[in-house]
């Protein structure tokens, strides 16, 4: 799938928390990717946030499940 075909839902105020919406979605069969991953484990991590990417089919789907999940950042899912 190219990085085109996928969508920002959330962006995570650590790798950590991103690892935890990752997991999140993939517990519910949505494939999920990480963007700054790499960068996050060199740069602390208020430099950079990280960001959750779905597949573009399954966005509106990955938004539902994160809109009514406890999320531990004020961040939030992307609207």
């Amino acid at each position: 799938m190219r990085s085109r075909d996928w969508l920002l839902v959330y962006e995570a105020g650590s790798l950590i928390e991103g690892q935890m919406i990752q997991a999140r979605l993939e517990q519910e069969g949505i494939p999920a990717r990480l963007r700054y991953e790499a960068i996050h484990t060199l740069i602390a991590p208020a430099f950079y946030r990280v960001e959750v990417l779905v597949p573009k089919d399954r966005a509106e789907q990955a938004r539902q499940i994160l809109s009514g999940e406890d999320l531990p950042s004020a961040s939030g899912p992307e609207a």
